[in-house]
């Protein structure tokens, strides 16, 4: 069943033409928001309140996704799934209570503005709630052991490679009122935030982990934020890694997963659950994440191809690493076509070095982006 809703969320999510050049969004412009080419990397610039955003991004990425409808129908009927969506979408609506008002506004804003239905923006912003099916890998290099002078943060982004997921993958600068600017690595409709960095140069991205996986045995609470937007939350309100666990010991969540996070001057993962948030930090100076609890009160299993190729990385007198050096690291751990992006940040310096496309995405050659002269410009 997860792989089932895995692969419904993406045929949901994406639809492209050609995998080996990822370019499906025109450049335009509607009302404050603007899309633009930065390379080949589509860059959508989102400003306002939250319904001129919402609308912004319905209009310029998420009415330029063809025929989302049908492709949703033709893959339920092929996967022989198609009487079970109803009870999926009922589940993501049944969270819509518990999104943020800002969020839900700006959601709401984008189906109207794109002319598709709500539920499928619904689904596709709570995806990692209703499923645990993204196996992810996260390397954060501390300053001591950085080539650079500043911490760094490696990331792959694993999921089910859909035809046409890249076409519609996109980096979105969100610029609301009243909240702090952030950039998302993500495909739309998602608004949520599965990747991402705002303008302090705080930095987070998810590893997803089933809610059985978890030794504090918590249940899944209806009541909670999504995890999606709890992570935009993030961005939205905090500047460094101690305000944000501050930030999220009071806001409750709805399941599990790890939150790779790092700010300038270092990072850490947090284990979370719905009732528990562990801290686990870096191991001589390098800390590794990929999906699963390691935490001595979470832990029920800690065996992992991608992790044990990873944490040499953590031992004493290691090398130095710099952006390409942590590329190679994520090489590593590359799982072929599911590997969709490869992304380094540098949060010192308020930069994005993202590769993405047919997989694996390491094998690509990554775009740097100054996404802090994004945020900064007027």
């Amino acid at each position: 069943m997860k792989r089932f809703v895995c692969g419904l969320a993406l045929v949901l999510l994406a639809q492209g033409t050609r995998a080996d050049e990822p370019k499906a969004f025109p450049a335009a412009k509607h009302a404050g928001g603007e899309l633009k080419y930065i390379e080949k990397v589509p860059v959508l610039i989102v400003r306002g309140k939250p319904a001129e955003m919402g609308e912004q991004f319905g209009k310029l990425a998420v009415a330029n996704a063809p025929n989302l409808d049908g492709l949703h129908k033709q893959f339920l009927k092929d996967a022989g799934q198609d009487k079970r969506y109803p009870l999926l979408a009922v589940m993501s609506g049944a969270l819509k209570p518990s999104f943020p008002k800002h969020h839900a506004d700006e959601i709401v804003a984008a189906a109207k503005a794109s002319d598709r239905e709500l539920s499928l923006l619904l689904f596709a912003n709570t995806v990692a709630d209703l499923t645990s099916g993204m196996g992810c890998s996260t390397i954060i290099v501390e300053k001591e052991r950085s080539k650079t002078g500043g911490p760094l943060f490696a990331r792959n982004f694993d999921w089910m490679p859909t035809k046409g997921m890249t076409e519609h993958t996109l980096v979105v600068v969100y610029k609301g009122e009243g909240k702090r600017a952030f950039a998302a690595v993500t495909i739309t409709p998602i608004e949520g935030v599965i990747s991402g960095m705002n303008d302090a140069g705080l930095c987070v991205t998810i590893n997803e982990i089933s809610i059985k996986k978890s030794a504090d045995k918590a249940e899944f609470n209806w009541k909670g934020t999504p995890l999606l937007l709890t992570f935009r939350r993030v961005l939205e309100e905090c500047a460094t890694v101690a305000e944000a666990e501050t930030f999220l010991r009071a806001l409750p969540r709805t399941s599990t997963c790890c939150m790779t996070i790092c700010d300038k001057a270092g990072g850490a993962v947090f284990e979370l659950t719905p009732k528990s948030l562990e801290v686990r930090t870096h191991q001589n100076g390098v800390c590794c994440c990929t999906n699963h609890f390691r935490s001595e009160k979470l832990c029920v299993d800690n065996k992992c191809e991608r992790y044990e190729k990873l944490s040499p990385l953590q031992a004493k007198d290691g090398p130095k690493l710099g952006v390409s050096d942590a590329f190679a690291e994520l090489d590593k751990v590359n799982q072929g076509k599911h590997t969709l992006q490869s992304m380094v940040f540098e949060p010192g310096d308020r930069v994005l070095h993202l590769a993405y496309g047919t997989g694996p995405a390491t094998k690509l050659k990554p775009t740097k982006l100054e996404l802090g002269k994004l945020f900064d410009e007027k």
